[in-house]
């Protein structure tokens, strides 16, 4: 078994700092913090390529040996009434703008506007102040060019990124996750993590400036969870 340890620091437009060299396809997690009128913490969550032409995003998952847990500090995921589990309704935007900062899951759409991510069963809900399972998750079919880091018409942002998540709260201090991804066509699968404080408990901890998150990456090739 080959493994590589990947640390990012993530703002916007921050760069990956790596610990270790990585190769082509992906080449970790970061986060950007979604500005809003309503006082809420939100945070995006990206998957990073650096190749094109090779590895995707198919799906994030949770199993025994590695559960799929994306948890609020001190407080809730924020949902809109008008939401659900995946990308919201942009018709709905303008009769409720909130909407657009609700907590959802995806691979590479923004909106529900040609989305085809789907849920696995068993998927627990993003309600409370954590996701956590070990047998469920979120996929796109493994040819969808949602899952395409470098297709900006099909994938957002397609810059080398994709989506996977919008994770907002009202109440709480941060949010973080920990997560399996797996890629095509090689097959591989990737343990990523995130967590990003809200702007406040950043100062509190005098590290004002830093917009930002740690998270970690271990590669397994061709391996499969049992």
């Amino acid at each position: 078994m080959k493994i590589k340890n990947l640390a990012v620091l993530a703002g916007v437009g921050a760069p990956l700092i790596l610990s270790g060299s990585a190769s082509g396809e992906f080449v970790g997690i970061t986060t950007t913090s979604k500005p809003n009128p309503y006082g809420l913490l939100v945070v995006n969550v990206y998957a990073n390529f650096d190749t094109p032409g090779e590895d995707h995003m198919v799906t994030v998952a949770g199993t025994p040996l590695s559960p799929l847990h994306i948890w609020v500090e001190g407080g809730v995921f924020y949902n809109s009434p008008f939401g659900s589990d995946l990308a919201p309704n942009p018709a709905l935007f303008g009769p409720f703008p909130s909407l657009e900062f609700d907590t959802f899951v995806t691979i590479g759409k923004k909106t529900s506007a040609g989305d085809t991510t789907f849920i696995t069963p068993g998927f627990p809900g993003l309600t409370g102040p954590s996701l956590w399972t070990v047998s469920s998750g979120y996929a796109v079919t493994p040819n969808s060019p949602q899952g395409n880091p470098f297709d900006a018409v099909n994938s957002f942002p397609g810059n080398g990124q994709v989506l996977i998540g919008q994770f907002s709260t009202a109440d709480g201090t941060g949010i973080g996750g920990t997560m399996l991804l797996k890629l095509g066509p090689s097959g591989t699968q990737d343990y990523g993590s995130f967590f990003l404080p809200a702007p406040g408990t950043l100062a509190m901890m005098g590290m004002t400036g830093v917009a930002g998150l740690f998270g970690t990456r271990r590669r397994r090739r061709h391996h499969r969870d049992r």
